[in-house]
């Protein structure tokens, strides 16, 4: 007697991972999936992750998550301040001024962070027009740090906005949350993969990794090149090890881009489409065949 074939399509989760404005190629690769009709049941997301994944999580839209950056950026919201304007690579050039070994040094004595929350803050206010989870139509994982003592903070009900601002605050560059005895920061530092949160709430895991840096030959002719290196190597082994636990990882290519060149962000979301575009045939075959088991 032959089995009757399971019509039921099993849940997909996608995990999306943190690089500040390489995050635009997540916008990219969720477009070509939308593309094909693959339909996400759950989605997570750390740092610059986090809050496309929220925006997915309320609208199952990516054309619409593009909309709304589009529309961020024509608002000026970031350019009005001084630390960045419609000047290619300005923001980029801020940093580099200001993250002088001198000045850091100086200012690491005085402040937590280069920049308030607030500008943050009224960023994720403008992007996503919702507060909390329960306005969400699939389930969301939003993943914080907690630098007492080092644990993930995972958030999925009650207030959206703030786990939001907790995962996307780089330490140094954005003062860190505190709620009672927890000093929150950005997710990527402890889960730059968020693939565990959802594992085992989904059928079919799909990972989309923006952090890899590829290695070319090392500067060794001072301290600075070689410690850069060194944590670099740490977060490719710890992205690598954590991205194993999913069953498809999508990795577009980054243009070698830092998490700062928002400049850039035209040509990631161009990769994104064009990672996924090439993924697309083998993990549809995935999602089958785990179908048909």
């Amino acid at each position: 007697m032959n089995k009757k074939k399971n019509d039921k399509k099993l849940p997909i989760g996608v995990a999306l991972g943190g690089g500040g404005a390489r995050g635009a190629s997540h916008i990219g690769v969720l477009q070509k999936l939308n593309e094909a009709g693959l339909k996400i049941d759950i989605i997570s997301g750390v740092s610059a992750g986090s809050v496309i994944a929220a925006m997915y999580a309320f609208s199952e839209d990516p054309f619409w998550i593009e909309d709304q950056f589009r529309n961020l950026w024509s608002k000026n919201k970031f350019q009005k301040k001084q630390y960045l304007d419609s000047s290619p690579n300005l923001f980029r050039k801020f940093f580099k001024e200001r993250f002088s070994e001198h000045y850091r040094a100086i200012h690491n004595l005085h402040k937590n962070s280069f920049l308030g929350i607030d500008q943050l803050e009224s960023a994720i206010r403008t992007l996503l027009p919702i507060t909390n989870f329960s306005d969400l139509r699939i389930p969301l994982k939003v993943v914080a740090t907690n630098l007492n003592d080092g644990m993930d903070v995972v958030y999925h009900e009650g207030d959206l906005i703030g786990p939001l601002i907790q995962s996307c605050s780089i330490p140094g560059i954005f003062p860190p949350y505190i709620e009672n005895d927890k000093v929150l920061s950005d997710g990527g530092v402890s889960m730059p993969i968020p693939i565990s949160v959802i594992k085992d709430l989904c059928h079919v895991s799909i990972v989309v990794d923006i952090g890899q840096y590829t290695l070319s030959r090392l500067d060794f002719s001072n301290a600075k090149s070689i410690t850069k290196r060194a944590k670099i190597i740490t977060s490719n082994r710890l992205k690598h090890l954590l991205s194993l636990q999913a069953d498809f990882v999508i990795e577009p290519d980054t243009l070698g881009k830092e998490w700062s060149d928002f400049d850039a962000c035209e040509d990631l979301l161009v990769q994104g489409r064009v990672s996924a575009e090439n993924n697309i045939v083998q993990l549809m075959q995935i999602i089958n065949e785990k179908q048909s088991n």
